[in-house]
């Protein structure tokens, strides 16, 4: 089996980050290890949570890793709470020869998240234009290029050197979706159902089916395709009350593997 390193925060509730990446990854039929940068008790959008940063840990558990051997297919990094962090996932992925999907954690609905200084999204960029795949909202586009126009942000990071550029979140005719840039070549896929708002940890979900997907054998316009229907339909047959809760994909991740397994 192929192996997946997942570099991201675990909250104990709010559906997101690797309390959604290692379920989507497993049944996409690859092994998923976690690297937590934090332990939250509940994701940020929350009006009150703990948190437990792992900052100073981080490049103790690479180095383990790395002693042991361990060797990897893909890494998938998003939520950081510190410089350091980033470093030390930078100088972990610049030794591996793993497949680097960055989802640049930053902001959305034209801000910033809180704690997100100049300096952390400094690091946070050179991050994404080290990466193989990123998957930035439009606001986290903004963030990395300065461009609001998502085509000419999308050739900056191109031209930077990345080699797939997934915008996520985009609203078109009352419509949202997401638009695949690569090398003279762009796709856009659109959600069929659209009620308004968005829901914790849909952005972790695109990444992680769009990694797995990627994994298995598919090329980043199909699994964005997969991964906008899937989203799609969990969206639309959940009950979210809070949308800091998340949806109900859980339900549905026979649905995910079996379609994996399908085209195999």
């Amino acid at each position: 089996m192929k192996k997946c390193a997942l570099i991201n925060d675990l909250s104990g509730f709010g559906k997101c980050s690797l309390g959604v990446g290692i379920p989507i990854i497993s049944v996409l039929g690859i092994e998923a290890h976690p690297m937590p940068t934090a332990v939250l008790s509940a994701q940020t959008g929350y009006s009150s949570y703990k948190k437990v940063d792992l900052t100073e840990y981080m490049p103790l558990f690479f180095d383990e890793w790395n002693k042991l051997g361990f060797q990897f297919d893909g890494i998938l990094t998003g939520y950081f709470s510190a410089e350091k962090q980033v470093d030390a996932a930078i100088a972990f992925a610049k030794h591996s020869d793993a497949v680097l999907l960055a989802d640049p954690v930053m902001g959305d609905d034209g801000q910033r998240y809180d704690g997100f200084t100049d300096s952390l999204c400094s690091k946070i960029k050179a991050l994404a234009f080290s990466a193989d795949i990123i998957t930035p909202n439009v606001t986290e586009l903004h963030l990395l290029t300065g461009e609001r126009d998502i085509h000419k942000g999308a050739e900056i990071l191109l031209s930077g050197g990345v080699k797939s550029v997934v915008v996520t979140g985009i609203k078109k005719d009352h419509k949202i979706g997401n638009a695949v840039f690569e090398k003279d070549s762009c796709r856009e896929f659109y959600s069929d159902y659209y009620e308004g708002g968005s829901y914790s940890g849909t952005g972790d979900m695109l990444a992680s089916i769009v990694m797995g997907k990627v994994l298995s054998g598919s090329d980043v316009f199909s699994a964005v395709k997969t991964a906008t229907e899937f989203i799609s339909f969990v969206i639309k047959n959940s009950d979210v009350r809070n949308r800091n809760d998340g949806v109900d994909f859980e339900k549905y991740l026979c649905k995910l593997g079996c379609d994996n397994n399908e085209k195999k």
